[in-house]
């Protein structure tokens, strides 16, 4: 398949080559992988003396409430999985990189330069996403049931279920804010133009509330309405670097 960008500027660079064959290749896949694994155990290991730390920024996202376990040992196990998954999102970053450099080799030096800046876009909106999720999406979705229930049940919930949906909001949020790396990519292999995502403008509207359903873990409109905004405007946002790069001719 041959991308559709321009950067010929970038073929003419006269670095230094080094040529490995498949089995060096994979040897250095499987360093990698090592190194990768002894990283996750380190941060691991750090996270889970950091849970107490952990436990109240993720109560923070919404006061006037009080947790309880159900079982002695729930807090204990569910240190354990907060610690992981902590530890997954702070070197997922590091395995993208990883991931990416392993297939740099089979790439002309346009093509790495455009999934390089691809990949920092993409994980400048992951942490975006993070940011989003935690101080405009939780508290909406969680004030909402906060606010529907406290004049007729006592407000005592799960710390596990708490943590789950909270993942859920994160999880959502963060595939949602890949948005413009989509439109991007798409660009570059001739499947979507700036012109094309300006015409399908209102049939984004009605997709972008279906999905928003979707990736809600929850039936209020409050989060409902949060993440259909947050779709449009990201929609917009890639339209407007899609066009950008169109005008600068780095996608022909």
């Amino acid at each position: 398949m041959q991308f559709k960008f321009n950067l010929s500027i970038l073929d003419k660079a006269t670095a230094p080559k080094i040529y490995m064959g498949l089995k060096e290749h994979n040897q250095e896949l499987r360093e990698r992988l090592f190194q990768l694994l002894i990283f996750l155990i380190i941060l691991v290991g750090f996270c889970f003396s950091q849970t107490k730390m952990l436990a109240q920024f993720l109560q923070n996202a919404i006061d006037g409430i009080k947790f309880f376990q159900p079982s002695p040992d729930e807090y204990f196990f569910l240190s354990f999985k907060l610690s992981l998954s902590t530890a997954i999102f702070l070197e997922s970053p590091f395995i993208i990189i990883y991931g990416i450099c392993y297939l740099f080799p089979a790439l002309l030096s346009r093509e790495k330069f455009a999934f390089g800046s691809l990949l920092c876009l993409s994980l400048t909106l992951v942490f975006a996403g993070s940011f989003y999720a935690y101080n405009v999406v939780a508290p909406a979705a969680l004030t909402f049931f906060f606010a529907y229930t406290k004049d007729i049940l006592e407000p005592l919930w799960s710390f596990q279920e708490y943590v789950d949906f909270l993942w859920i909001l994160f999880l959502g949020s963060i595939y949602t804010f890949q948005i413009p790396v989509i439109q991007i990519l798409l660009g570059f292999i001739g499947l979507c133009t700036s012109k094309n995502c300006v015409n399908g403008l209102r049939y984004v509207l009605l997709a972008s509330t279906v999905l928003a359903a979707v990736i809600t873990p929850s039936t209020d409109p409050l989060t409902q309405l949060v993440f259909t905004v947050a779709i449009l405007v990201l929609f917009i946002i890639g339209s407007g670097l899609l066009f950008a790069l169109e005008k600068l001719k780095v996608i022909c």
